[in-house]
């Protein structure tokens, strides 16, 4: 076997041994509890929402949205754990105010009620973005 060879196959066992152990660190630890899980999900949600500023032209896109992020709240006050119900309280308070100010934008696109809406989501980020706070040493 010629010398470049050689280092050729060293290095792509070399490469496979470091990918090997790679995988095992990451998979060493406990998995994420469902309430953890449910927080991510309910974060990458808003996050969702988010990125449709709400106005005349994309309200079915934040409806739609919205559906996923009440989803993401039941799930999370399904598999809540009873040290963060405060946080989890605030969440779905914010996530009911929301549904109701979108209807409202829905129902009459007015410039105050589309303002309600913007300021409905702003209060659910807050709301989950103190509950991923809270969250993040247990999770």
């Amino acid at each position: 076997m010629s010398k470049a060879r050689r280092r050729l196959c060293s290095l792509a066992i070399g490469a496979t041994g470091a990918a090997a152990v790679l995988v095992g660190c990451g998979s060493g630890g406990a998995q994420p509890s469902d309430f953890c899980k449910s927080v991510d999900s309910l974060t990458a949600a808003v996050s969702q929402i988010n990125q449709s500023y709400l106005s005349k032209a994309t309200i079915s896109a934040v409806e739609t949205s919205l559906a996923t992020v009440s989803a993401a709240v039941k799930n999370v006050s399904k598999t809540a754990e009873s040290e963060f119900t405060d946080e989890v309280d605030a969440v779905k308070a914010a996530a009911t105010d929301l549904d109701k100010t979108v209807a409202a934008a829905v129902d009459q696109p007015v410039p105050a009620n589309m303002a309600a809406a913007r300021t409905s989501m702003s209060d659910l980020t807050t709301a989950v973005n103190d509950l991923s706070k809270s969250t993040s040493e247990s999770c």
